[in-house]
């Protein structure tokens, strides 16, 4: 029992509602160092709350006056913020207090500056985009189509053709109402309700409960069927602002835009429109890298070659690992190849993060997978630097909590941080990698590799071909 005892009388004290009633970390500040795309999902803020945990955005929900500041670097910036309703999709089946309709609101938008606001589920599907709410924000309401949908991110990006204030912050904030008392949440709940209990009862008396998982299955087929189908209509009725009438928007076509972004091609507004409608967010962020690749960071390599002598550009293939160093192979010239990985080695970083954007065998990689591998990246760029390459992450090990392996200026900053966030950050990261490794084995580090193949014109990854103009 969490209270303190005053003569005969008990004082129940619960340490969150505490923390609420408080209003504590009510303004939370997104943490801009953290790789920010659908995947990676940025999800920590900067700072911790009362109880030294780092706070996300679901910390904000039903938090009066609280908000998340954060804001674009430049027009291309996007940033992704996910939380998690859960407890209120457990409890609002059976209580009115956390039966809800949630709903995200993006304000504070720097003058000038037109801001977009998009829901995605925790799939990556568009569930909802920021309509004008009348005091000059963009508000979108998370849809209560299925009890199970708990998972869902927000992004922020500027309209195409807008400006970006890097110097201003915008908010994001919750607003919370009643829901209705007979609500799909609820009805759901109410029909698993029934087996689920017959089923925990013949789990305990070691009965046949075949027939209760049968049913529990179809229950959710039914609404997962009915999640389908809402989102199906409400992409319909979002595309009509874009399609003429009784046009259809079908898979093929956006499988045509995407791959026209991808190549670095412009779409058109209703082009735009219909993409962020129908396509998931995986998929924006592929496209979106691939044309990085093309018009930005395949360029300058090759552009960089040239300027060292290279000409013409030879065929060969790249191997970034997860100590961010790059290899070549094919160039027989010893002194070439020294050039060429020299030159690659200043974008192994923009070169993993975009291979994994678009490899979709790294986007199904598990949550903790998704961690270990970004936090990894993160702590050998670091290690590198810190260190003038003497030491990278497997020279590092872990006894009793502490960080073995630094010399000491960085031991000291990594095992006793104080109130530094950046190092609580890498400290936080590299016990988490170490104890992975020690339930798992370090095989996920060592088999990542981010691989290209140049042909002299082209420079291509998991089936994106990118040409070099010459």
């Amino acid at each position: 029992m969490n209270g303190v005892s005053l003569s005969n009388k008990v004082i129940r004290w619960n340490p969150k509602d505490f923390a609420v009633s408080q209003n504590f970390n009510k303004v939370i500040r997104e943490n801009e160092k953290v790789s920010n795309n659908y995947h990676w999902k940025s999800n920590k803020a900067e700072g911790v709350d009362c109880f030294g945990r780092t706070p996300d955005l679901t910390s904000l929900i039903n938090k009066p006056d609280g908000y998340l500041q954060g804001r674009l670097s430049d027009v291309d910036d996007a940033d992704y913020y996910q939380f998690n309703i859960a407890e209120y999709r457990i409890l609002g089946a059976v209580s009115d207090k956390h039966n809800l309709d949630i709903t995200v609101t993006l304000d504070h938008i720097p003058e000038g500056c037109d801001y977009e606001l998009v829901l995605y589920d925790g799939d990556g599907n568009q569930v909802g985009i920021g309509q004008d709410n009348g005091s000059g924000g963009k508000s979108v309401t998370v849809p209560n189509w299925n009890l199970e949908n708990r998972e869902y991110t927000v992004k922020v990006f500027t309209k195409n053709g807008s400006p970006v204030n890097a110097e201003e912050y915008y908010h994001l904030s919750f607003q919370t109402k009643q829901a209705a008392g007979d609500n799909v949440l609820r009805q759901q709940a109410k029909e698993m309700q029934e087996y689920a209990g017959a089923l925990r009862r013949k789990l305990h008396d070691g009965q046949d409960a075949a027939e209760e998982k049968k049913a529990l299955r179809q229950i959710r087929e039914k609404y997962g069927a009915y999640y389908t189908q809402q989102m199906d209509e409400l992409h319909k009725t979002q595309a009509a602002e874009y399609l003429a009438e009784g046009e259809v928007f079908d898979e093929s076509r956006k499988e045509e835009l995407l791959s026209k972004m991808a190549a670095g091609g412009e779409l058109t507004e209703q082009e735009k429109g219909l993409v962020n409608i129908f396509a998931s967010a995986q998929e924006i962020d592929s496209a979106t890298a691939s044309a990085k690749l093309q018009a930005d960071i395949g360029e300058e390599i090759f552009r960089q070659m040239g300027q060292s002598g290279i000409s013409p550009i030879p065929s060969f293939e790249i191997s970034i690992g997860i100590d961010g160093k790059a290899e070549v192979k094919g160039i027989e010239d010893a002194a070439v190849k020294e050039k060429v990985e020299d030159i690659l080695n200043g974008f192994s970083g923009e070169l993993m993060d975009t291979y994994i954007s678009i490899n979709a065998g790294m986007q199904g990689m598990n949550k903790q997978e998704q961690y270990i591998l970004k936090a990894a990246k993160e702590i050998e760029a670091f290690l590198q630097k810190a260190t003038d390459g003497k030491v990278a992450l497997s020279d590092i090990t872990v006894e009793n909590g502490r960080i073995k392996g630094l010399d000491v200026p960085l031991d000291r900053l990594l095992n006793d941080p104080g109130q530094k966030q950046t190092y609580l950050d890498y400290r936080a990261d590299i016990l988490a990698i170490k104890n992975y490794e020690s339930m798992e084995g370090n095989g996920l580090l060592e088999a990542f590799n981010a691989k290209y193949v140049v042909d002299g014109k082209t420079i291509r990854t998991a089936g994106v071909i990118l040409r070099h103009q010459p």
